[in-house]
């Protein structure tokens, strides 16, 4: 039942003996203590035991993996993060034999981060991976905002190059961005399109797949103190277990929240119209509160106002200009415009059928 010695023998396979199970377990809560304690070296050493287990069982029949790719963010492995992600969602097949140590495994480098997530994305997405996914890219989004608020200043005071290039080096977090650094400005405000779609499009799946997770990540409390002992896919439980995963992540990665609030603001002051409506019809409200329905709605409309957070974020001008304010006013000019068209239309037709 037992190998005189399993390390040399059956790495790979530790799940298969059963004597084995009781190190990985503990070995497993060892790892969870140290990324509570929250320091570098505490969650730098919990993930190299987690990436550990994963060589002594590759099946992963303990789930390590939902827990890497949010650890690897913690520690800015931004590539290794995405390379990991990538390799469980595209690689292993329903003919992959997980007791072959020949075969490749977790063999993806240097991935693009930039390509389209659709390869992860979908009715059955791992919960975990979408989520750290999703906070990989507002990362990046996060330092492309530094980066053009860093050359708007830049723009308006003379500095030596050598010394822009130091300041800017300063202002990114993710060494991924080390090659945003050398775009353009006009490069870097197409990238900055390109990851706020697929931010966008990954919010969108989370959604779908997980109703509860972000409005539990405004409000983590229940869901971080919850201790499930079983989940099935959608339910809350699935979520509480990936929020107590990854909201560390969230939380240290400076600039997410502000971002995410502005553009929940947004849809809540362009919500507001609608909220009179919904509170006459109980079948809509389902009981709640005025300051309540348009809470959740500001949620359920939070990546379709994401584009004006981010426009936001490198605005230095007057309160009253920002782009968001811009986008308001046009899209309600726009709306009379057309309520008086089609009052116009109206009337024309109905003197028509009078003559």
């Amino acid at each position: 039942m037992t190998p005189a010695n399993a390390f040399e023998t059956h790495v790979g396979h530790f799940w298969g003996l059963l004597n084995t199970r009781d190190y990985m377990r503990a070995r497993f809560g060892l790892a969870r203590q140290l990324f509570l304690l929250g320091t570098l070296d505490g969650v730098s050493e919990g993930l190299d035991h987690l990436q550990d287990m994963l060589r002594l069982c590759r099946s992963d029949n303990m789930g390590v993996r939902d827990i890497v790719p949010a650890i690897m963010l913690r520690l800015d492995l931004d590539q290794e993060c995405y390379d990991f992600i990538k390799w469980w969602a595209t690689y292993p097949d329903g003919n992959y034999d997980w007791g072959d140590p020949t075969l490749p495994f977790l063999n993806i480098h240097g991935a693009d981060v930039l390509e389209n997530p659709d390869f992860l994305l979908g009715e059955f997405s791992s919960l975990n991976f979408v989520v750290a996914l999703l906070v990989l890219k507002l990362k990046l989004l996060i330092d492309i905002r530094n980066l053009k608020i860093a050359r708007k200043i830049f723009a308006q005071h003379y500095l030596p190059v050598e010394l822009r290039d130091q300041i800017e080096q300063n202002v990114i977090r993710s060494p991924l961005s080390a090659k945003l650094q050398k775009e353009s400005h006009i490069s870097l405000v197409k990238t900055e399109i390109k990851i706020l779609s697929h931010v966008r499009q990954i919010g969108t799946n989370l959604a779908e797949i997980s109703h509860h997770f972000m409005f539990c990540l405004f409000e983590p409390e229940e869901a971080l103190l919850h201790a499930p002992s079983a989940y099935t896919r959608g339910s809350w439980e699935e979520m509480a277990l990936a929020m107590q995963n990854s909201y560390a992540t969230w939380w240290e990665t400076e600039g997410v929240f502000d971002l995410l609030n502005d553009a929940r603001a947004c849809a809540a002051r362009d919500s507001e119209s609608e909220i009179e409506d919904w509170m006459e019809d109980e079948s809509a409200r389902k009981g709640r509160t005025e300051a309540e329905l348009l809470a959740d709605l500001s949620v359920n409309r939070i990546w379709g106002y994401l584009n004006y957070a981010v426009d936001n974020a490198s605005y230095l001008g007057p309160w009253a200009e920002r782009p968001s304010e811009r986008y308001t006013r046009e899209n309600e000019e726009a709306w009379e415009r057309a309520v008086a068209e089609d009052a116009e239309s109206g009337d024309e037709a109905w003197s028509d059928e009078e003559d």
